[in-house]
């Protein structure tokens, strides 16, 4: 069965995503969906080919699988929109895992998780859905990343780290071993976490403390 790729979102994430999976031979049509009308831009060679409400069309005239390359900084509504929307209308979700990363092969997948270039993700973690592991990211063994928790570039999470739902780990950040981040909870970059932080809360520094609740 030929395979056709559809992107949800146009932005920087995309173009990261873009990037790997140009030199694949998985796919022989990939096309941009926007939530506005772009259409016949070009965005590294990939055309902008309808919006949102285009998705179901786009699914009759042969587009298999959907992928959300919106990116998200501390809001994840839009990308949890999207993913049950292409659910529901059938399509199939793929992980696209970038041909530099390595990944152990006793990581336990998801769908629609994107793993970006140089990262590493090590024996016996777990992603969830939608979940991003940005470039250079490092997961150690046995961490357990939630549904679209987005671990940026450069971050490092020690083993036994679990990481919950919808939330941020900023660029450059270290999270020690055993250490629990609650869900939609926003670590500045550059932090270093050396203990559990709440549901709820924006936190970093060094150490990294709480400096809100959201």
């Amino acid at each position: 069965m030929t395979r056709k790729l559809l992107l949800l979102g146009g932005g920087g994430h995309c173009k990261s995503i873009i990037d790997s999976i140009l030199d694949s031979n998985e796919y022989s049509e990939i096309g941009i969906v926007e939530k506005h009308d772009h259409s016949k831009a070009l965005i590294l060679g990939i055309p902008v080919i309808g919006i949102d409400e285009d998705l179901e069309y786009l699914k009759s005239i042969g587009f298999t699988d959907a992928f959300v390359s919106l990116g998200s900084i501390g809001n994840t509504l839009n990308r949890r929109r999207l993913f049950k929307l292409i659910l529901s209308l059938g399509f199939a979700v793929p992980n696209i895992i970038d041909k530099n990363a390595i990944v152990s092969k006793s990581t336990v997948f998801g769908k629609g998780i994107f793993i970006g270039k140089h990262a590493l993700v090590n024996a016996d973690s777990s992603l969830a859905d939608c979940s991003i592991i940005n470039s250079s990211a490092t997961i150690e063994h046995d961490c357990a990343i939630g549904e679209f928790v987005h671990v940026s570039s450069g971050a490092v999470l020690g083993g036994n780290v679990l990481i919950g739902s919808d939330s941020h780990i900023g660029a450059g950040s270290i999270i020690r071993q055993q250490i629990r981040i609650g869900k939609n909870v926003m670590i500045g970059m550059g932090s270093i976490v050396l203990h559990d932080v709440p549901d709820n809360t924006v936190a970093y520094g060094n150490p990294c403390r709480i400096v809100r609740s959201v």
